[in-house]
């Protein structure tokens, strides 16, 4: 057992209560005053005292990539990269120090670096400093892919090439693959590139798991991708290295449902459904991303009125497959950034109404919604999952201030990343990052929900979306517990619930909303058991 004292705690309602906590077998089994949780405490009761510290219930991301994370901590990293020469530089770098790795994988470059050829992205630039390695660089957004000649080569990819359905193999004048491969064209290399083996994805759960418990995170739901984690995570969880609860995701792709697909995720429903490791749903993709012009938007983008982005799905094949993958009783996830995506979305949970509520199917991103589609969130009681993260993305991406708003039209922009408008409207909205592709640091999400601007400051972007810090909270604890079907178990701190809980040096609530992602954490605990220590 295990009492922390001289503590603020966070309680339901947006309450705090000076005092102390008591866990017991894995729960809370109390929560009063000070000094008579101290003194009804037995020898076997260790006494920690946080001197003022606050407790909230343990951060939950709603929406991350497991798999990518494991790959961007064991890879070449470039979210941070700062311009074109740094990226092809550390490409460069990290070839020479891996000379036994058979292909070279680099996660997170922008679209937007100050140093990129009016051109766009070519793999000659990649040529230019490994020409004997294939060379495959998946992009921020999750949503576009570089690659060199080598790259292309072993992927079949030349002139001749045609578009893969949903995707794009840009081109040269002549007519030769650039490199830049948007949306499924990507998965042409994506397919060849030679997956981490086992001690390297060992090695790089290990690090994720290190990344979140020092986050303060204590549960995580798996945005696809990460089915073929599940036998390690077994594993982790058989020999109690499991620090952080996860839900995975898998994905139906495109362009129809396969029932073969359906019944193999249904096995993995029936093998992964523990407390600590589960299958949670089916990952649809219904578009890209705003900044590639590649969400659905069907009225057209600011900077290119004609262009309309990109549907993965067709509406009758995902109409039918939202049908039937509901009809099986699994939660639905739906990528959905454009306004036509978001619609899409809505109007196929709106076929099932029933298992929309009941399953709690969700939305993804949800970025530029039309006006007429924020309360039927509420209406069909479907959760609107969104990343605050991404509000200022000039912190994330080196070059990407202002690419989004120049993307949608001024008059549309007051639904940018629409908080206050859902909230409003009655909507569950549950707060994840998409990390990698941005920071993992709910403390960082929180920040910005609430000012909507930069951490170096400047003017707030849509400062009428802004929400309050428990709401922001709230978005990171309980409502991420209720998204995932756990809020009887995780989310809030009550007595009976799972002692998942995150002890930050300072109350969210208490300082300035700028600083809020200065705020340290000092511990991470896990059904009881302290994950993390910075004390």
């Amino acid at each position: 057992m295990t009492l922390l004292y001289n503590a603020r705690i966070a309680l339901p309602g947006d309450e705090r209560f000076e005092g102390a906590v008591l866990l017991r077998d894995g729960r809370i089994a109390a929560i009063g005053e000070c000094q008579a949780l101290l003194d009804g405490c037995g020898a076997d009761v260790e006494q920690v005292d946080l001197g003022g510290a606050c407790v909230l219930p343990g951060f939950v991301d709603s929406h991350l990539h497991l798999l990518m994370g494991a790959e961007y901590l064991s890879n070449i990293g470039l979210r941070d990269a700062r311009t074109m020469a740094e990226v092809v530089g550390r490409v460069e770098a990290f070839a020479a120090a891996h000379p036994e790795r058979e292909w070279l994988v680099g996660l997170e470059w922008s679209y937007g670096y100050p140093d990129l050829p009016p051109e766009g992205f070519d793999r000659a630039m990649l040529d230019a400093v490994v020409l004997d390695r294939p060379v495959f660089l998946r992009s921020g957004m999750a949503h576009a892919a570089w690659a060199n000649s080598r790259a292309l080569e072993l992927a079949g990819i030349d002139a001749s090439t045609p578009n893969p359905e949903g995707g794009e193999i840009v081109r040269r004048p002549d007519g030769s693959p650039t490199g830049w491969l948007k949306e499924e064209a990507g998965k042409l290399v994506g397919a060849h590139v030679v997956p981490m083996d086992e001690a390297l994805v060992r090695d790089g759960l290990e690090r994720v798991l290190e990344e979140m418990a020092r986050c303060g995170i204590t549960r995580v739901e798996s945005a696809a991708y990460d089915e073929g984690l599940f036998p390690a995570l077994a594993e982790m969880e058989a020999s109690g290295a499991l620090t952080c609860r996860v839900g995975v995701m898998v994905e139906m792709p495109p362009p129809e449902l396969s029932e073969k697909r359906l019944a193999e995720i249904g096995e993995l429903r029936r093998r992964y459904h523990s407390p600590m490791l589960s299958l949670d749903g089916v990952k649809f993709f219904l578009d890209g991303v705003l900044e590639s012009h590649t969400a659905s938007m069907p009225q057209g983008y600011a900077d290119r009125p004609d262009e309309t982005g990109t549907l993965v799905w067709k509406p009758e094949a995902y109409h039918s497959a939202v049908r039937q993958v509901s009809e099986a009783g699994f939660q639905i996830w739906t990528h959905a950034i454009g306004s036509g995506a978001i619609r899409l979305a809505l109007d196929a949970y709106a076929q099932v109404p029933e298992a929309t509520r009941s399953l709690r199917h969700r939305v993804e991103h949800v970025e530029i919604p039309f006006a007429g589609d924020i309360p039927r969130f509420k209406e069909l009681g479907a959760v609107a999952c969104l990343q605050p993260v991404m509000v200022a993305p000039s912190d994330e991406w080196m070059g990407m201030d202002g690419v989004w708003a120049q993307r949608v039209r001024e008059s549309e922009q007051e639904r940018a990343f629409p908080n206050r408008s859902l909230l409003d409207a009655g909507s569950v909205v549950a707060f994840g990052t998409d990390w990698p592709i941005v920071s993992l640091s709910p403390l960082r999400g929180i920040g910005k929900a609430v000012t909507r601007r930069s951490l170096a400051g400047g003017a707030a972007f849509v400062p009428q979306q802004a929400i309050s810090v428990d709401e922001a909270l709230y978005a990171y604890t309980a409502a991420g517990a209720f998204a995932c079907h756990r809020e009887g178990q995780e989310g809030s701190i009550e007595v009976g619930k799972l002692a998942d809980l995150v002890i930050l040096d300072a109350d969210p609530a208490d300082v300035p909303p700028e600083r809020i992602s200065e705020i340290s954490v000092l511990m991470t605990v896990l059904g009881g058991r302290v994950v993390y220590d910075a004390r």
